[in-house]
């Protein structure tokens, strides 16, 4: 499922215990897409935004679960800086690891075989956390993908540069035309608190068990994506090189924290043996059998 369906395709299909989709609209794939039912109103806020359609049924089930939201990210955030050098002064790459690794939470929650107890929905508040954090996921990847200097330093950002990057290149319009329905002012607070952090005392055990597993499953994820969007980027000619490398230096980035695999020191694999071996780590972590071999419409897929 991690190589198949990279960090957003599959989880975004799932439904919260309100009965509505993770990815709402842009649940995949689209097969999956059960297109609920919503209501909606005309955007007033400023910008690209305005005018366009906001989906207020998902907005009223957000706004409920917005200071439990905000837990789970800190939780994350310092879980995750936690494996970094206490004097770390965390920068862009950072800020999207703890995206992807929040992102991540549901997939595990799903998919390991001890987490207790399981349920097929997911629950208002960690749907909720998935759906602000995919906005930072998402300027990150544009970011990553226009090779923007600000990721490629690995600068620190604060939330206006990044809510002004989501403006400016459309990242509060979705394909269909329909827009982010979050206010500014609750945006601004959410990407603040991204950087900062807060003082909530929520443990991952709420959500996943056996949190430093969910960790290192969350960083073999989002290794094995860049990998990915690497191999993307080189089959994308020359104009997507520095995009390669760059993903490239972030998947080495992480390398530090991961837990030591033979596979991510082994620069000899082919690709499609380095995505083998990183699947079956991931399985491994997962408590699942390892498999013999991907299917090849697999990576005609994910390489399309």
């Amino acid at each position: 499922m991690e190589f198949h369906y990279g960090l957003w395709n599959g989880v975004s299909a799932l439904f919260c215990d309100s009965g509505r989709q993770l990815g709402e609209e842009n649940a995949r794939p689209l097969a999956l897409n059960w297109h609920v039912d919503a209501e909606t109103l005309a955007c007033k806020y400023p910008g690209s935004r305005e005018g366009r359609l906001i989906n207020m049924s998902a907005l009223r089930t957000a706004m409920q679960n917005f200071d439990a939201a905000l837990a789970i990210t800190d939780a994350v955030r310092k879980a995750y800086l936690g494996l970094l050098p206490a004097d770390h002064t965390p920068g862009i790459w950072d800020l999207n690891t703890i995206a992807r690794a929040s992102i991540s939470l549901v997939a595990y929650q799903k998919r390991f075989v001890r987490q207790a107890p399981p349920s097929t929905t997911v629950s208002d508040a960690l749907t909720s956390q998935y759906q602000f954090i995919s906005g930072v996921y998402m300027i990150c990847r544009h970011m990553i993908a226009s090779a923007d200097p600000v990721i490629g330093e690995n600068r620190p950002i604060n939330a206006e540069d990044l809510y002004r990057y989501a403006d400016e290149h459309g990242i509060f319009v979705s394909f269909n035309g329909m827009a982010c329905a979050g206010s500014a002012k609750k945006i601004h607070e959410f990407l603040d608190f991204c950087n900062a952090g807060g003082s909530s005392e929520a443990q991952l055990g709420e959500w996943v068990s056996e949190p430093d597993n969910w960790l290192q499953y969350a960083l073999a994820a989002i290794e094995l994506d860049c990998l990915v969007e690497q191999a993307r980027a080189m089959a994308s000619g020359k104009s997507s090189q520095q995009t390669a490398q760059m993903l490239e230096d972030m998947r080495r980035y992480l390398h530090p924290v991961m837990d030591r695999a033979p596979e991510l020191a082994d620069d000899s694999l082919a690709f499609e043996q380095a995505v083998l071996a990183r699947q079956n780590r991931i399985l491994n972590l997962l408590g699942r059998p390892a498999i013999s071999a991907i299917p090849r419409d697999h990576f005609t897929a994910r390489l399309a």
